[in-house]
């Protein structure tokens, strides 16, 4: 009876073993990775700019026309920010914004070729303004804190801008050749939507670049002020060849780049 007793046992023990080497042979099912909350901030913010639009060299691509920028123009910005931080002093920076801005370029044809003997532009004098959609992403630093909560940031990174909205003030003249020499002729328009699919660039990529302060009014509210420099690097933002806004001729910039300051002032929350 006893030998049955400890078989019994002996039977149990090596089943309760054997199910418990199953057991760990399969490991415990992995949480899903997942962002947290807590490292996340959101903003809203608007900034006055101003915008410049400087050609890369003083004469177009076909060397036909001389290129100057005539002076920068103010505008504005605004939008929302979201923040991640994945250490307490280091993140990503994302979010989106609407952008007005522009510049004034002069193109005026190089005396020194001989005309060609159609209509042609012999000066053209664009104030563009223009209004793109822009998608940032930037690495972001920010320091512990300074006195009564102040921090400063820094930002570095790369922007996607697509344009909503092209208008120009402008001036034309056009020089017609007729039987005993030229007819110019004058062609103006006021803030006027430009014609023509790609007149502007309907893409730009742009380098960022800016820093500033965050101050907490509250538990959960800070104040956040930066200012920061945009530079469009690529591709050429204008392409007068393609605008149609009913003169006889065209002309060439060569290549300009957008560029802007902008002054932020925002609540993170």
């Amino acid at each position: 009876m006893k030998k049955r007793l400890l078989l019994l046992f002996i039977s149990i023990m090596a089943i309760n073993t054997v199910n418990a080497q199953d057991d760990n042979y399969y490991p415990p099912a992995r949480e899903k990775s997942r962002i947290d909350p807590n490292r996340l901030r959101f903003g809203a913010f608007f900034a006055p700019n101003i915008s410049w639009m400087k050609p890369t060299a003083s004469r177009s691509n076909d060397r036909l026309y001389n290129v100057s920028s005539r002076g920068s123009r103010t505008g504005y910005a605004w939008g929302l920010l979201m923040d991640y931080y994945f250490t307490e002093n280091y993140g990503l920076s994302t979010g989106f914004q609407f952008n007005t801005t522009g510049g004034r370029i002069l193109a005026t044809y190089n005396n020194n070729i001989t005309p060609p003997a159609e209509a042609y532009v012999k000066f053209a004098d664009f104030n563009y303004r223009l209004q793109y959609l822009e998608v940032p992403l930037h690495f972001k630093v920010i320091s512990d804190e300074i006195t009564s909560g102040l921090k400063i940031f820094g930002n570095i990174g790369l922007g996607l801008g697509i344009n909503v909205s092209k208008k120009a003030t402008y001036e034309v003249i056009t020089s017609r050749p007729v039987i005993n020499g030229s007819v110019d002729q004058r062609t103006t328009g006021d803030n006027e939507k430009l014609i023509g699919a790609f007149s502007i660039a309907p893409v730009l990529f742009q380098l960022n670049v800016g820093g500033g302060v965050e101050y907490p009014i509250s538990d959960k509210i800070s104040l956040y002020s930066g200012l920061f420099f945009n530079n469009g690097f690529t591709p050429d933002v204008t392409n007068p060849r393609e605008i149609k806004q009913g003169y006889e001729g065209k002309f060439s910039d060569g290549g300009v780049r957008l560029n802007n300051f902008a002054l932020r002032i925002g609540l993170f929350f």
